[in-house]
């Protein structure tokens, strides 16, 4: 097991800091806005003004999670399907428009995906393993895999999390490359990770990845048997889909709250997380299906349940 120690979500949603998420969850309707905390508490002004939105997120996620705990993490490992759109696009702007002159570095260092982990681990003053995972709607996964194999090395602590921002350029891709009817958001999630027990006992039991799966069913079938567990025995699925033959009430669609950015599932975990504490369940799956048919499986287990 990979106890949850702290987590952290900027989201559209009152996530921020909640001792259960659950609780305030509004569906996601075109005019909703990322709801931000005060960032002058994680960042200085001066540098605050530099930072795009999604390098504010990640930066005041990961701080709290850093209060959480008594000591730096060892590893830091961070999903990002997208990167910096904001200062991607701000860099191809100045190439398109500015002729005959030198070019500011600025934009384009801070438009590759790894500026997100990298200026976590300089905000952090940490020099340890510091990782950055991009595989489309797979990239928590991949991170949560690092971080899982950080813990088995002997890593103490170790910070997961992910990070995707919109753009109004992401609206034009649609339909051609997102659903016609989808909602465009952004959001971050922030996890604190050990193998030591954490308060609430709840953490990460298995992760799977799967490129182009066949039937999402029959995945999950033989993942549950790999982990000896029966399907009976899952308390309540979490999904961005809504094609599983699976009784209603025990499916939560997370993208009805956390919209459409490719990491949005770490926000579904954290709906998952809360969920089972509050009502002592003992497994709560996380199923995210999207790009080219891949597939994530992230299986939450409550310790303290007696189900």
């Amino acid at each position: 097991m990979y106890y949850i120690h702290k987590i952290a979500s900027i989201t559209h949603q009152d996530s921020f800091i909640q001792k259960d998420v659950n609780d305030s969850l509004v569906e996601i309707a075109e005019d909703t806005v990322l709801i931000s905390p005060d960032y002058k508490k994680y960042v200085l002004p001066a540098s605050l003004r530099r930072l795009s939105p999604i390098l504010r997120m990640a930066v005041a996620a990961a701080k709290e999670c850093q209060e959480a705990i008594t000591i730096p993490f060892e590893a830091i490992s961070v999903g990002t399907a997208l990167g910096c759109l904001t200062d991607t696009e701000k860099f191809l702007n100045v190439i398109n428009t500015v002729e005959g002159d030198i070019l500011s570095p600025t934009a384009f260092i801070q438009s590759t995906h790894n500026t997100i982990a990298g200026l976590i681990s300089l905000e952090l003053k940490n020099h340890s393993y510091n990782m950055t995972h991009t595989q489309n709607n797979l990239s928590l996964e991949m991170a949560l895999i690092d971080s899982m194999l950080c813990c088995d090395e002997g890593k103490d602590f170790v910070l997961l999390g992910v990070a995707d921002e919109a753009i109004d350029f992401l609206n034009k891709l649609k339909p051609i490359v997102l659903p016609e009817n989808s909602i465009v958001t952004s959001g971050t999630t922030f996890f604190a990770l050990s193998k030591k027990k954490s308060k609430s006992e709840i953490g990460f039991l298995a992760c799977r990845s799967i490129i182009k799966a066949k039937e999402i069913e029959m995945e999950i079938e033989l993942f549950l048997q790999e982990l000896k567990i029966e399907s009976k025995e899952i308390d309540r699925i979490y999904t961005n889909q809504n094609s599983l033959d699976l009784p209603k009430e025990m499916v939560v669609n997370y993208e009805a709250y956390s919209g459409l950015y490719f990491t949005s599932n770490a926000f579904g975990v954290h709906m998952a997380n809360d969920w089972l504490i509050k009502e002592a369940k003992k497994y709560a799956l996380i199923v995210n299906s999207g790009c080219n048919n891949s597939l994530g499986l992230i299986l939450l287990k409550n310790d303290k349940a007696q189900n």
